[in-house]
């Protein structure tokens, strides 16, 4: 508990200093127009331009370089580094007025009020609670596997190398086509000459049942010969029979047509999802059949946690109840439960539990297998509020918080309870939706001050948020 009040009271310290000492310290009414850069921020400024360009700046002025930068040109003066720490955000929306303006207005906004200080705003929410035990888990990937050729070729070339990272649908090795492009040829080649079959028959059809219609029209007529009229018949049943076999024929011409060309477009071996390539089981010059492996390709972007869950804990592990871990590289995530796999070890007497994560900022990039330790409830799970521990306002022993209702910032007293996370659970004085300041509360004064809520976080929620997530 100590050590969050501490880290609280830190982040603020360090807001301060960063306020301190990239801005000058001038007067209120020339403040929103001071471009200039403190001894320190001068001292940032490796190529003396009088700006902190995008690569010099450091820490919170780079984590929000893009919201500090209102003229967008890719600098960021003393005027913009203040206004955004102070909560006045750009200093063109905040000019100073004219001296006539200022005597007759008193320094308020032209419609007689108090200006409305720009904020950041972090809602109370719900969510669950209870003593955890850590598991020791593992990152998997939801596909990996061997990639297979499809057809027996001599591979001509491989274009992937282990560790290359492919998307799905790109070339990871090439079988030689000239045989299967020989093939296809042949066959559209067959094709054509079937389909000039039919259009034989069907003429020869059409032909002998145009004579059989006219010998029809000679029923009643001395010049009808019965047995020609049979003939017809006939040959019209024998054309329609040959036409029917045509047209077999040109199916099945285009059916190995169909075939050559899925040979061919087989040749070249694809990624079927996205992956890193982890292995390489064949090179160049090497002949590969039907189903041989070629690469091993793993999904580092299609990642679940799975963890041995003692059996006993098992109860509280529904599908979509979530969870905290931390990676090895001590940052902090969430993970919702898939599964439970119906599986026990009969020695340890675990399960295994698939989750879902929802992974934040983190140091280093994901591997199959590497370490994570997972929270799992051990005992009676509870719906608790929570409030951003930025949002938590400390005087002495009493803690309070800016809360925002109808444009306006009010102080409310609040009781705090243990730490979730980056959050605090709420025990007294707020209630799930409570819209709560955590940016911007060093330019508050007296309950009731107008604000102004920016959609980005603060520096330190961002930090914070990239811990924990």
């Amino acid at each position: 508990m100590f050590g969050d009040v501490s880290a609280g009271l830190i982040g603020a310290g360090i807001l301060s200093l960063v306020v301190m000492a990239f801005s000058l310290p001038v007067s209120e009414p020339a403040l929103a127009q001071s471009k200039e850069l403190s001894d320190r921020g001068k001292a940032a400024d490796k190529n003396k331009n009088g700006v902190i360009d995008r690569d010099e700046a450091g820490g919170p002025l780079k984590a929000n370089f893009d919201d500090m930068d209102c003229d967008k040109s890719g600098t960021l003066d003393g005027g913009e580094i203040r206004g955004f720490f102070t909560g006045e955000e750009c200093p063109e929306r905040a000019a100073a007025p004219k001296p006539a303006e200022a005597a007759a207005k008193g320094g308020k906004k032209p419609g007689g009020g108090p200006r409305a200080r720009a904020v950041r705003v972090d809602a109370v929410i719900v969510e669950p609670l209870s003593q955890t035990s850590p598991v020791i888990g593992r990152l998997v990937a939801s596909r990996t596997g061997d990639v297979a050729a499809r057809i027996n070729g001599a591979v001509v070339s491989m274009p992937t190398s282990i560790g290359d990272r492919v998307k799905k649908g790109d070339v990871l090795a090439t079988i030689a086509l000239e045989r299967l492009t020989a093939k296809r040829d042949k066959y559209a080649a067959a094709l054509s000459t079937r389909r000039a079959m039919v259009q034989s028959a069907k003429a020869e059809f059409s032909k002998k049942n145009q004579e059989l219609r006219r010998m029809a029209k000679l029923k009643k007529s001395s010049a009808f010969s019965r047995a020609r009229y049979e003939d017809l018949q006939r040959d019209v049943e024998a054309r329609s029979a040959a036409l029917v076999e045509r047209r077999s024929q040109l199916k099945e011409a285009q059916a190995e047509l169909d075939q050559a060309a899925i040979d061919l477009y087989n040749g070249e071996i694809r990624a079927p999802y996205d992956g890193v390539v982890s292995e390489r089981h064949t090179e160049v010059g090497a002949y590969v059949s039907v189903g041989g492996r070629v690469v091993t390709l793993i999904s580092d972007t299609d990642i679940e946690v799975e963890a041995e869950v003692p059996s006993r804990n098992i109860v509280g592990l529904t599908p979509g109840f979530s969870v905290r871990f931390t990676l090895d590289d001590g940052t902090q995530h969430r993970a919702k439960v898939r599964s439970v796999i119906p599986r026990e070890n009969a020695r340890t007497r675990t399960r295994p539990v698939r989750f879902v994560p929802k992974f934040g900022k983190k140091k280093k990039p994901f591997a199959v297998n590497q370490s994570v330790t997972v929270l799992v409830p051990i005992g009676k799970v509870r719906q608790v509020s929570t409030v951003h521990k930025d949002a938590v306002i400390y005087s002495g022993k009493n803690r309070s918080v800016r809360i925002v209702r109808r444009g306006k910032a009010f102080t409310r007293e609040v009781e705090i309870g243990p730490a979730v996370g980056n959050r605090f659970v709420v025990k007294k004085g707020l209630k799930a939706g409570d819209q709560v300041v955590t940016h911007g509360n060093e330019t508050l004064g007296a309950p009731g001050t107008p604000v102004r809520i920016l959609s980005s976080k603060s520096p330190s929620a961002n930090i914070e948020r990239g811990k924990t997530n």
